[in-house]
């Protein structure tokens, strides 16, 4: 017997480990197209790659990979966040845009039909195809992800167990961690912070910068 899924504001049908909720989307690939299918991979982890990284950071998007297994007839997509399930859909789709997640998604078998559900979109009230309108497009399909949410939570699975060695942790504050440590090396590094430094209230964070 199959075990019931919940599904939960916070992951979908993923797990969570504090802040952090797991994604895992298993696709089937299009006959023949599993080439294709790597390099528009690629090329949706080099559209994250060059993406701002305060607007990844806002997105609460903290990894995603993609994995053909079974003889390159199956897709893993994986994925982690901190933000709700719903938004991080929205978020992820305004970092990346609409036209990456269509690029792989249209050389699998689940995906494909969100390609005939665009086109209808476009034709139903869209705007024009037009490649003078792209930036219209893209801000009208970003808008409308339902398809696409419908989608992946088709084709979601919780993971059996899930950790994660920082999810007590959000990324704005790692980074804001990590600049806190590199300015007071900085100060450790100026001989005339010695006397500051030498205070008895200071103790706590030389005993940390000492670890």
């Amino acid at each position: 017997m199959q075990p019931t899924v919940t599904l939960t504001q916070k992951s979908g049908k993923g797990s969570t480990d504090r802040v952090i909720s797991e994604m895992a989307t298993f696709f089937t690939v299009n006959p023949g197209q599993a080439d294709e299918l790597r390099q528009a991979c690629e090329r949706f982890a080099a559209v994250a790659l060059q993406a701002d990284p305060k607007v990844v950071q806002r997105s609460g998007l903290r990894d995603s990979r993609h994995v053909l297994f079974d003889n390159d007839q199956r897709l893993l997509w994986a994925t982690t966040f901190e933000t709700e399930w719903d938004p991080y859909i929205d978020d992820a789709v305004m970092v990346m845009g609409f036209r990456a997640f269509v690029d792989w998604m249209q050389y699998t078998v689940e995906g494909s039909t969100i390609i005939k559900s665009m086109k209808d979109s476009l034709m139903v009230g869209g705007p024009s195809l037009s490649t003078e309108n792209s930036g219209e497009i893209d801000q009208f399909l970003s808008a409308n992800t339902s398809d696409l949410k419908r989608i992946l939570q088709s084709v979601q699975a919780p993971a059996a167990g899930y950790w994660n060695m920082l999810a007590d942790q959000t990324v704005p504050q790692i980074r804001k961690a990590q600049r806190v440590e590199a300015a007071f090396e900085q100060v450790l590094d100026n001989p005339a912070a010695a006397e500051a430094l030498s205070h008895p209230a200071l103790q706590p964070l030389l005993e940390e910068a000492a670890d």
